[in-house]
C-alpha cells in the first residue's frame, strides 16, 4: 500500500479546484458578459439618443442648473393725439391720453438693442450680474463655449430678457431673469428708466424740430418781406413818387376840375355870343376853354396815354402792394405757427405710465425642471423614432 504525502494530497485538491472553476464559474461570467454587451449592441440607438440625453438632462436640471428669478413689470406709452380702442385705450381716452402703440413698439426695440446692453454694461454692472457665482457653469457669462466680449454679452442678455407688447390693448410686459432677486429687479428698474430717457429724448427731438421749422419759416418770411420792402421803396425813389395811385387821383380831380371850368366857360361863352357877338370877351373865352381843353388832353396822357404815362406805373405799384400783403401774411401765419409749436413743446407728446412697477420675487420661476426633462425626453423619443424608421427602411433597401 502506497503512503500519500501532504503534498501530493494539496497538489490534487487545487487541481480539482481548478478544474471546477474552468467548468462552472468561467462559463457564467462568459455569459452574463456576452448577455450585456449582446443588449447594448441591440438598443446601441436608443441609449445614445434617447437614455443619455433624458439622463444628461437629469443630472443638469436635477443638480447642476441654478435658480433663477424674474421681475415683471408693465407699462404704457401712451399720447395726448392719438385715436383709441378698446377698453384700456377709452379709459386713457376719458383721461385725455390715448396709447401710441408704434411707440411701444420702439421701446421694445430699444429693450431688445446692443445699445441697451451697453448702458446696461456701464451703469448697472451687467457683466456682473450675468457673473454671479450662485449661476452654475453653464447659465454664467462667459459660457465655456463663449468669449467675454460685448457680441457675447448681448447674445447672452437677450437669453435673460423677455418682451412683448399685447396689440389689443397696448400693454408692453416686461421680465427680466437673474441668478439673486434683487439683480432681477434692479435691472428691471433700469430698463424702465432708460425707456423714458428714450422716449423723453424722442419727445425733445420733436419739439425742438417743431419750433425749429416753425422759426425757419418766420425767418423766411421775414426775409421775403423785407426784400418786397426795399423794392417798393427803390420803385418810389426811381419814379420820384410815393403813391402813384393817389399821384393819379389827383390828375383825375384836376381834370374834373377843368372839365366843370371848360362847362362853364362855355356857357358863358354862349351867352355872350348871344347878347354881344362883337364883344372882346369872345376871343377871350374862346382861348380859356382851348388852353383848358388843352390841358386836360395833356392830363389824360400823363394818365393813360403810354409807358411814360401813370397806368404802368399804377400797375407795377400795385402788384408791388399785393406782393407786400401777401408777405406780410404770411408772415402773421408763420408766427402764429411758431407760438403754436412753443405752445405745443411746453407739453409732453408721449408718455411711458407704469401699469406694473418691478416686483421683487422670492420664488425661482426658472428653470422648469420638470418641463425641461420632459420635453427633452419627448423630443429624443421623436429623434429616436425617427432614426429607428430610416435605419430599418436602409437595412430592408440593403437586404433587397
Amino acid at each position: 500500500m502506497t503512503r500519500v504525502s501532504n503534498n501530493d494530497e494539496f497538489i490534487d485538491y487545487v487541481a480539482l479546484v481548478d478544474i471546477n472553476r474552468s467548468t462552472a464559474v468561467l462559463p457564467q461570467r462568459s455569459s452574463f458578459l456576452d448577455r450585456t454587451i449582446d443588449l447594448f449592441r441591440r438598443n446601441l440607438l436608443l441609449i445614445a439618443i434617447v437614455i443619455m440625453p433624458a439622463a444628461l438632462a437629469c443630472l443638469y436640471y436635477g443638480f447642476v442648473a441654478a435658480d433663477q428669478y424674474v421681475s415683471e413689470t408693465r407699462f404704457v406709452v401712451r399720447s395726448p393725439h392719438r385715436n383709441a380702442a378698446g377698453l384700456l385705450s377709452g379709459f386713457l381716452q376719458s383721461t385725455g391720453f390715448v396709447r401710441a402703440q408704434d411707440d411701444s413698439y420702439v421701446v421694445m426695440e430699444f429693450i431688445e438693442s446692443r445699445a441697451a446692453v451697453r448702458e446696461l454694461s456701464d451703469n448697472n454692472q451687467l457683466r456682473q450680474i450675468f457673473s454671479r457665482p450662485e449661476g452654475d457653469v453653464f447659465a454664467r457669462f462667459p459660457a465655456p463655449w463663449q468669449s467675454p466680449t460685448e457680441e457675447a454679452l448681448y447674445e447672452h442678455y437677450l437669453q435673460f430678457i423677455d418682451v412683448e407688447t399685447d396689440s389689443s390693448g397696448g400693454i408692453t410686459t416686461l421680465e427680466v431673469r437673474a441668478f439673486r432677486p434683487e439683480d432681477a429687479q434692479q435691472l428691471a428698474l433700469a430698463l424702465l428708466e432708460r425707456a423714458e430717457m428714450l422716449i423723453n429724448r424722442l419727445n425733445d427731438r420733436a419739439r425742438r424740430d417743431a419750433v425749429r421749422f416753425a422759426e425757419i419759416e418766420v425767418k423766411d418770411s421775414e426775409q421775403r418781406l423785407a426784400g418786397v420792402q426795399e423794392s417798393l421803396t427803390a420803385f418810389r425813389n426811381r419814379v420820384s413818387m410815393v403813391d402813384p395811385g393817389k399821384q393819379s387821383a389827383a390828375m383825375f380831380e384836376m381834370i374834373a376840375k377843368l372839365s366843370d371850368e371848360v362847362a362853364q366857360s362855355k356857357a358863358q361863352l354862349a351867352a355872350v355870343s348871344e347878347q354881344a357877338p362883337q364883344s372882346p370877351q369872345v376871343q377871350s373865352l374862346r382861348s380859356n376853354i382851348e388852353a383848358k381843353e388843352r390841358q386836360i388832353i395833356e392830363e389824360r396822357a400823363n394818365i393813360v396815354g403810354g409807358d411814360a404815362s401813370m397806368a404802368p406805373l399804377i400797375a407795377q405799384y400795385e402788384q408791388i402792394l399785393m406782393q407786400r400783403e401777401l408777405a406780410t401774411r404770411m408772415l402773421e401765419s408763420a408766427a402764429t405757427s411758431l407760438e403754436n409749436a412753443r405752445l405745443e413743446a411746453q407739453r409732453q407728446q408721449l408718455y411711458l405710465e407704469r401699469v406694473v412697477n418691478p416686483n421683487l420675487p422670492d420664488y425661482a420661476l426658472y428653470p422648469k425642471r420638470i418641463r425641461s426633462i420632459l420635453l427633452i425626453l419627448c423630443l429624443s423619443l421623436a429623434a429616436f423614432w425617427i432614426a429607428r424608421f430610416f435605419r430599418n427602411q436602409i437595412y430592408e433597401h440593403s437586404v433587397t
